[in-house]
């Protein structure tokens, strides 16, 4: 498996991590927990999505290849050079780990 690129994981905040805005709007805090990995990135369609996996989500544009081993975890995120994402799901096989997910959006 190619870990071509350096991705930061973000543990899913704890309510503990949520502030409030000036309008009242909560604004959750990214900064706890985070993991620097090597990854693999690749492009996914929602056709292969419904396949592969179950799901149907148009917002789903992207797969990241990670080591068995990692600390990936639905509900966090992963930072590349690109963008953010909010990780839909984790799946884990034997000598690797599939995270699902969708670009952060706003």
């Amino acid at each position: 498996m190619l870990l071509d690129i350096s991705v930061t994981l973000q543990a899913a905040p704890s309510s503990a991590n949520t502030t409030y805005d000036a309008e009242g709007y909560s604004v959750v805090l990214w900064t706890a927990s985070q993991t620097t990995e090597h990854a693999n990135k690749q492009p996914l369609s929602g056709e292969i999505v419904f396949k592969e996996y179950g799901i149907y989500d148009s917002g789903i544009t992207n797969l990241f290849f990670l080591k068995a081993s990692t600390v990936a975890q639905e509900g966090g995120r992963i930072v590349d050079s690109v963008g953010t994402y909010d990780i839909y799901r984790v799946e884990k096989y034997g000598n690797h780990c599939e995270a699902i997910v969708k670009p952060v959006t706003g």
